[in-house]
């Protein structure tokens, strides 16, 4: 007779052999996407990104509307530095939950990444429309306004930056660099030193 099989127990075979696991127990499918979600994570963060690949696929098998599964096989694929297939994911992802932030972050570093700087600056808006108190997403919106040449509203982006996360040395010199890079070398001159502040107070 079939029986519930423990989560626990399912995460330690997700990857070897799930498959035969299932048919010989009564697997609730919402139970096996947590699974999937979990060990998809594991892998991503043990850059084992093809395996992770492996358990999205099957998670959006069971849902082709999972949100998580979709996210996590962008990223996946931006380990491997397969871009199209992981921006492909990760718009999937955004139309699936068009609030979350993560995923239009994600999403901008892909955009970026492949020289996209104004629909890298929109993807990285609507993420910090959603959490404007993210300082990563201020200071990834500066570095693609200043690769586009749109230098003083990078300069404004960064300074958000700093506001909110001031411990961070290398928003400071990021905000520096573009400072001398338009001859405000004073302004530079104070950034670089917050950096070595910011850098030394780590230590």
């Amino acid at each position: 007779m079939k029986e519930k099989f423990g989560l626990h127990i399912l995460s330690l075979y997700a990857n070897k052999f799930l498959d035969k696991l299932e048919s010989a127990f009564q697997i609730d499918s919402a139970d096996l996407i947590k699974v999937y979600h979990k060990e998809a994570r594991n892998c991503v963060n043990r850059g084992r990104y093809d395996e992770a690949i492996v358990l999205c696929q099957k998670a959006i098998k069971l849902d082709q509307n999972d949100v998580e599964a979709h996210y996590q096989l962008g990223i996946a694929y931006m380990g491997k530095h397969l871009d199209e297939e992981a921006i492909n994911s990760l718009q999937k992802a955004s139309k699936l939950d068009p609030g979350r932030a993560d995923i239009y972050y994600r999403l901008g570093v892909l955009l970026e990444r492949t020289d996209s700087f104004d629909s890298a600056i929109t993807s990285y808006k609507k993420a910090i429309k959603f959490e404007p108190e993210r300082a990563d997403f201020l200071y990834a919106l500066g570095i693609a306004l200043d690769k586009k040449g749109d230098h003083k509203k990078a300069i404004e982006s960064l300074s958000k930056a700093v506001e909110l996360a001031p411990d961070v040395d290398k928003y400071h010199y990021r905000l520096g660099l573009i400072y001398d890079g338009q001859g405000q070398h004073d302004k530079a001159v104070e950034a670089f030193k917050k950096a070595v502040e910011a850098e030394e107070a780590e230590a």
